[in-house]
């Protein structure tokens, strides 16, 4: 029987130039000094005659909501398929690029270098888009542990970005191949949900981090293969152990191999019939303090960020908090208080599997809530999706504080989430699939 499922697969390298600013760790006073591995973006296709998307995975720490409506547009004008059906994921690597700031506007040559990077990836989803070709595909699933849960509990009840062997991962990698119909290897979808921090604040060089190391491995055994990865709920989950290049390819390694292993298993199907579905909704906020308040609030951050003269990576704590004070005041002095934080969920669905988009750093537990709930056989929550809002922490973990509840909590107009965002997230998610399957 021929296949009804078309498919193509592109590719760019997107390597910022040595001394452009690095992203996801504040306290880097310097750009990068040179290049471990290159970043690339890749981009996989499908048309099943009636609908067509676009998977743009990218080695890059995420993008903001604006950033993101950027490539849709330049993806529709280059390929013709429909910006609600272009789905951006992003490794979450913390040896990339900066691509956002919580201090204010970034500067021209970021944006203009942001730009470029849209260029590549519109560019790359017409190739892609260009070759398709009849294909065959599959889905799987194997072990896998590449990191774990990083709220480690304190003597005192408080939490610290550590390891907590105790709390919860997702131990697997779920792969979803495709097989050009008059054969080789296409393409490769895989998911695992652990942060790209194998190499920390003290690496000066561009790298794909782990998820690269698997990339390169499972493109060098399926010749012809282009691999994309896209991030899980990884919000609480770092690798482990961390901090070398070693340790980079190590798990990469593992991951690559058990992806490999998914492939050897599967049985290829010859059609397939693609979905898509958007919603947009709100995600509560915490209560905006009085006028008085806020002022009192901006006095005590203000005096410490003024020491730090505008040398951010200083203190990158003390910045967030002066931030997001300003922030409260002006909204409440403009009278422009919102009701809510709003975001987007993104369904891609294939037969039986899902991949559902979630804008954010996202808990594991919210992961494993949302593909428990889904109507889909199989679903993918991806994290780092379409957008790039902050930590979404469970009701559950607020207690606790840390770093991610405390400091880097999603936020609008300063104002944090409310504790049970969790839950409105999980269930707005959980909507976008029934809507994909209705």
């Amino acid at each position: 029987m021929a296949s009804s499922l078309r498919g193509g697969a592109g590719g760019a390298r997107i390597t910022p130039p040595i001394g452009f600013p690095m992203g996801g760790y504040g306290a880097r006073d310097r750009g990068a000094e040179g290049v471990h591995d290159h970043l690339n973006t890749h981009v996989l296709f499908l048309d099943d005659g009636t609908t067509q998307v676009v998977l743009i995975s990218s080695d890059l720490l995420g993008m903001r909501a604006e950033q993101v409506a950027r490539v849709r547009e330049l993806v529709q004008q280059a390929t013709g398929v429909p910006a609600s059906h272009v789905f951006l994921a992003f490794s979450h690597t913390h040896g990339g690029p900066l691509m956002y700031s919580s201090f204010g506007d970034l500067e021209d040559r970021l944006k203009d270098f942001h730009e470029v990077l849209s260029q590549y990836m519109a560019g790359a989803a017409l190739q892609a888009a260009t070759a398709a070709e009849p294909v065959r595909w599959g889905v799987g699933r194997q072990p896998l542990q590449v990191g774990v849960n990083r709220r480690e509990r304190q003597s005192d009840g408080t939490t610290r970005i550590g390891a907590n062997p105790d709390g919860p991962v997702a131990p697997w990698v779920d792969a979803i191949y495709f097989e050009r119909a008059a054969g080789g290897p296409l393409g490769i979808v895989y998911q695992h949900a652990t942060h790209g921090t194998c190499l920390m604040g003290d690496n000066y060089l561009w790298t794909a981090d782990w998820m690269g190391a698997s990339m390169r491995l499972i493109e060098a055994q399926l010749q012809g293969v282009t691999a994309l990865f896209v991030n899980g709920c990884a919000g609480n989950i770092n690798p482990h152990p961390r901090g070398t290049f070693e340790l980079a390819g190590r798990h990469g390694t593992r991951a690559g191999e058990a992806v490999l292993q998914a492939v050897s298993e599967m049985e290829l199907r010859e059609e397939g019939r693609l979905v898509c579905a958007q919603h947009h909704f709100e995600l509560p906020l915490q209560q905006m303090p009085s006028e008085a308040e806020c002022e009192r609030e901006l006095a005590v951050w203000e005096p410490h960020y003024l020491e730090l003269a505008g040398e951010h990576h200083r203190n990158w704590r003390i910045c967030r908090h002066y931030f997001a004070a300003k922030e409260r005041l002006a909204s409440v002095r403009a009278g422009t208080v919102a009701a809510g934080l709003p975001i987007e969920t993104q369904v891609i669905g294939l037969d039986d599997v899902a991949l559902v988009g979630l804008p954010g750093e996202i808990f594991v537990e919210s992961g494993l809530a949302i593909a428990g709930a889904s109507p889909f056989r199989v679903t993918l929550p991806v994290g780092y999706a379409n957008g790039s809002i902050g930590y979404v922490p469970t009701l559950e973990e607020v207690p606790f504080g840390g770093y991610e509840v405390l400091d880097a909590r999603a936020h609008l107009q300063g104002r944090p989430l409310a504790d049970d965002a969790d839950r409105a997230l999980v269930t707005g998610a959980v909507r976008a699939l029934g809507m994909a399957v209705s």
